[in-house]
């Protein structure tokens, strides 16, 4: 009964951010992969607006650290775009015909870090684009590189498991 609540709970940590989501429960996986996908691209779109923001304000107040982390961090941004628009959704149907609970919570789970992740991601970059010039700092650009670099590792040991769950 814990497992199920324990799934439910991931589930619907998921579902706030993305409406459409079931948890990957009889035949959603499709659909449910391809809602995370979307959500994903949406969010990294956003957050490479404000990366733009970040680097013009850098370069025009003359913080030349700052400019060159907001720049990498486009670079990785534009790489994770790139690895989740080459994600195969189609796969993930037949891979997850039979499964077990663990299997499906596990992937629940990486939904959720991903998620989180992103969105903290989205707030810190949020917050550093629409801060004055004196409070723009290298360090929190350095944080959302980082944090970035940390989701995208999240997303591809997601793409390796949806390929490398076993059937039972």
């Amino acid at each position: 009964m814990v497992e199920i609540l324990t799934g439910v709970t991931l589930a619907a940590r998921v579902a706030l951010f993305v409406a459409s989501y079931r948890g990957h429960k009889a035949e959603s996986h499709k659909e449910d992969d391809r809602a995370i996908r979307t959500w994903i691209m949406e969010s990294l779109n956003g957050i490479r607006e404000n990366l733009t923001n970040i680097m013009t304000k850098a370069y025009r107040y003359k913080i030349g650290s700052a400019e060159q982390e907001a720049k990498d961090a486009i670079s990785i941004l534009d790489s994770f775009k790139n690895e989740v628009n080459m994600a195969v959704t189609g796969n993930i149907q037949p891979r997850l015909s039979k499964k077990t609970s663990t299997d499906l919570e596990s992937l629940v789970e990486f939904d959720l870090k991903i998620i989180e992740k992103l969105n903290e991601i989205s707030e810190l970059s949020l917050r550093c684009s629409e801060s004055s010039n004196k409070s723009l700092s290298s360090a929190d650009v350095s944080n959302i590189y980082s944090s970035l670099t940390s989701s995208r590792n999240y997303f591809r040991e997601r793409t390796k498991y949806i390929g490398g769950i076993k059937n039972v």
